[in-house]
């Protein structure tokens, strides 16, 4: 085999192929992945037994052939290639990388040992814009940064039932719902629940794209993303999602409000400085002034405390003070993702003795973020 590739084309697919290679594994063979090239195209493949990648593109074939290429150490090499066009032949099974003045060689393995993945079907499908969906994720990401809480949740729950689509994430201190109108995408699937893997999410937001569209195939034990020439696979584990559905509204509340969203991420910046291993910081609502105080205590720093005003929309306490903990940062990112200038909160029973906030837009009903107290 010998190929004339442009260095930085090498280096956008190996971000991905050493992202998905094992990094620790018994397998060595897992830690390399497969190159070939014919009919002026190269295709590359990468797994780790739970994420395939799968890509092909052209270039320049002098000879065509295929050959196992250990990942790391040939981006590390790449990295630091200094001209702009990479030359790479096999001789025998090992691998010269060459430019007009530097020659390089790694030891590379027989394809015949790489494992085979499973064909893709691509009967079953959904389509959406890259920039929307993309939207989507971002605000669900700060629960799938803490999703490993549990395990079994690690993930983008994808809940699609006629027109009505669902995403959702929860690390079971927090949940998020998005609702995605069925205008912006595209199926032939008309009722599918499943768990889009953790990692499968992280690799797709690693790939450099520009607009366009995302597929995902669905089968019954994989899934697929199509993004331009990538495509990635993951496992589907069978599970029982939590019944996120009871949230989107509940049934009463002990009281809702209004907050400026500028004002409290403004008070909460500050509250972190005082915060301490715990991170936890305490709201006052006082009914008599309509003024919400947000509390946070350090021993060894001292204390905050910043007031706020809010508007009381529905209270069906007979209390003038109501005071609960939450986590600053857990917090924060759930007021920091809604996209408006105003902030509808409020608070309900129901849930393991426990009283969650429920945190949304005033204007749209397109995003839910609830919060358990400390």
């Amino acid at each position: 085999m010998k190929i004339n590739i442009l260095k930085e084309k090498l280096k956008e697919i190996l971000q991905i192929v050493t992202n998905v290679c094992s990094q620790k594994t018994d397998l060595s063979i897992l830690n390399y992945f497969y190159l070939s090239a014919k009919n002026q195209e190269i295709y590359v493949s990468a797994t780790d037994l739970e994420l395939n990648y799968q890509t092909k593109f052209l270039t320049q074939v002098l000879k065509e052939g295929e050959v196992l290429i250990p990942a790391r150490q040939f981006e590390k090499i790449i990295d630091n290639f200094y001209e702009d066009e990479v030359s790479l032949e096999i001789r025998d099974t090992v691998l010269e990388i060459r430019g007009k003045n530097s020659v390089s060689t790694l030891p590379g393995l027989s394809y015949e040992e790489f494992p085979t993945f499973t064909e893709i079907n691509f009967t079953k499908y959904f389509e959406i814009d890259n920039e929307i969906f993309q939207e989507y994720l971002n605000r669900l990401s700060p629960i799938l940064t803490t999703s490993d809480i549990r395990p079994e949740y690690s993930g983008i729950y994808f809940d699609l039932n006629g027109e009505n689509l669902n995403l959702v994430a929860t690390d079971t201190i927090r949940l998020g719902i998005q609702k995605v109108k069925s205008q912006f995408f595209d199926t032939n699937i008309e009722k599918i629940s499943v768990l889009l893997p953790k990692r499968l999410i992280q690799e797709y937001q690693r790939i450099k794209r520009k607009s366009g569209k995302l597929k995902i195939y669905f089968e019954e034990n994989q899934v697929t993303f199509e993004i331009l020439n990538h495509l990635l696979t993951a496992k589907l584990l069978a599970l029982e999602y939590p019944n996120y559905q009871q949230f989107i509204a509940p049934a009463s509340f002990l009281f809702t409000f209004l907050l400026d969203k500028n004002q409290i991420l403004q008070a909460l910046k500050l509250a972190r400085v005082f915060l301490d291993q715990f991170k936890e910081t305490e709201l006052i609502f006082n009914f008599k002034d309509n003024q919400l105080e947000i509390y946070t205590h350090n021993e060894l720093l001292g204390e905050n405390r910043n007031k706020l005003e809010f508007e009381v929309k529905e209270n069906n306490l007979t209390e003038t003070e109501f005071k609960i903990k939450f986590h600053l940062d857990f917090l924060y990112d759930g007021l920091a993702v809604i996209e408006s200038e105003k902030i509808f909160g409020g608070f309900f029973t129901g849930l393991n003795a426990s009283t969650p906030l429920y945190l949304k837009s005033p204007i749209e009903e397109d995003f839910v973020y609830i919060l358990v107290h400390r």
